[in-house]
């Protein structure tokens, strides 16, 4: 949040913040540190750098030096509608994590790119049906022509219409009152769940087909996984796994014979087919949950799909939000649902005030629905891996961290030393709309240079999944 300390309004703030060429420079510096975050926090207080082995000081970093006496930080938001530049950085992050797991680095062997490799992509089944776009032979087609009949209500299961991708009505259903909104939110709520049986089914498929016990598999393979979620427009998610082979466990090399791509797919093919989670026992809600009949499978690597395309096409759905105008980015309160009915499209609306409702049941309160209204009753991260995949978001945070606190830094750097302060939070957001204004241009600009890059590495080199 800004909150202007001047009069003159950003006009002003700007002259004032341009008058002295020396602290300009040193406040550009600043905001360049966090990535020109759109919301930094702003810490006041002080920091030794103490070497370990004879306790003396040989660096102090105090705020009371920086402009406007405070120290910014990134606030570290994922979501791109909540913070553009910090959303950026969580992707690459996100990027490195995949691709690590995909042709080796970050500590991951590269020998792993040798390994039988599957992306794979998990949908929801249907709950009712939805305006949806739809092509075939390169050309776009008309939504729903057929058949020509009428729902229970009375309404016409037909649309003639055309949609395209930026069209609000996709994703809307035909008929509201014949979309399953309970049992659409309950299998959000169980999606976790039914990923987690999968992952067991797969192994104990694996292990039949290739005709050893489901006990000892873990002698001769072992399944590695990194999955995203995304978030379809009727409400639902959809899982993007990537899923691996390795040897047996605490080996790093590619799995022998039967263990290839042919017997992995097959096993995925026939773990999700066959796996169900149940849901618990309440009026208008039947189950088990499980997955929807559209199943990709895709090998990656030789003759398939290209491992570095493979992890920026998952990496970008892990900054993504809820809805497209990240409306929901935070929990909901029983106040926020009278506002999001005119915010949200009635689909999305309707699946937040269901999941609200089914919270209040007293048979799915473990659920926390009410907590999870905001994700349409999905409780888990968008982001997850198994621990042998690669390396994870924490290392990857050290590493930049170690590497700025170094940087430039020979007397700190040449020694081992430990950091020791006390630091205290002093707000959030930019002081000035002029401050704002300046960070969000600077981060636009930034956004423009990746964007223009993106452009032409694809350009050069052409790759799709």
């Amino acid at each position: 949040m800004v909150t202007s300390r001047s009069r003159g309004g950003a006009m002003h703030d700007l002259l004032e913040r341009a008058a002295d060429v020396a602290a300009f420079e040193a406040w550009r510096a600043r905001g360049q540190a966090t990535g020109w975050c759109r919301n930094p926090v702003r810490l006041v207080g002080a920091s030794e750098h103490v070497a370990t082995a004879t306790g003396e000081v040989i660096a102090t970093f105090t705020s009371a030096a920086l402009p406007d006496r405070v120290l910014l930080k990134a606030c570290g938001h994922r979501r791109a509608t909540r913070c553009p530049t910090c959303s950026a950085t969580y992707q690459a992050d996100a990027f490195q994590l995949m691709a690590a797991g995909l042709r080796g680095g970050k500590g991951i062997p590269e020998t792993v790119a040798e390994h039988p490799f599957c992306f794979a992509t998990l949908t929801a089944p249907s709950f009712g049906p939805v305006h949806s776009t739809r092509e075939a032979d390169g050309r776009a087609r008309p939504c729903r022509p057929e058949p020509v009949t009428a729902c229970v209500h009375g309404r016409l299961q037909t649309c003639p219409a055309i949609h395209h991708q930026d069209d609000p009505a996709v994703g809307q259903a035909i008929c509201a009152d014949c979309f399953d909104y309970i049992g659409a939110v309950i299998w959000n709520a169980h999606a976790g769940e039914l990923w987690r049986r999968t992952t067991i089914a797969i192994r104990r498929v694996l292990a039949k087909l290739a005709g050893i016990p489901a006990s000892s598999l873990k002698n001769h393979v072992r399944i590695s996984f990194a999955k995203v979620i995304e978030y379809q427009r009727r409400g639902t998610i959809h899982v993007h796994a990537v899923i691996r082979l390795d040897a047996a466990e605490g080996d790093t090399e590619a799995p022998s014979a039967p263990f290839d791509i042919g017997l992995l797919t097959t096993a995925i093919r026939q773990a999700v087919t066959r796996t169900t989670a149940p849901f618990p026992a309440s009026p208008g809600l039947t189950g088990p949950g499980r997955w929807g009949t559209q199943l990709d499978l895709r090998p990656i690597g030789l003759n398939g799909a290209v491992p570095g395309v493979v992890a920026a096409y998952l990496a970008k759905y892990a900054t993504k939000s809820t809805d497209p105008a990240g409306l929901l980015d935070l929990p909901v309160t029983q106040g926020d649902l009278e506002r999001l009915d005119g915010q949200l499209t009635p689909h999305l609306a309707r699946l937040v005030r269901t999941a609200w409702d089914l919270g209040g049941r007293l048979e799915l309160k473990d659920l926390r629905l009410r907590a999870w209204a905001h994700t349409l009753g999905f409780r888990g991260h968008w982001l997850t891996k198994s621990r042998a995949y690669s390396t994870t978001f924490a290392a990857l945070r050290a590493a930049r961290h170690d590497w700025r606190t170094n940087q430039g830094r020979a007397d700190v750097a040449s020694e081992e030393t430990v950091p020791i302060g006390t630091w205290r939070y002093a707000g959030r957001g930019w002081t000035t709309q002029g401050d704002a204004w300046l960070a969000e241009s600077a981060a636009d600009a930034i956004a423009t240079t990746r964007r223009l890059a993106a452009i032409e590495r694809r350009t050069a080199r052409p790759e799709s999944i």
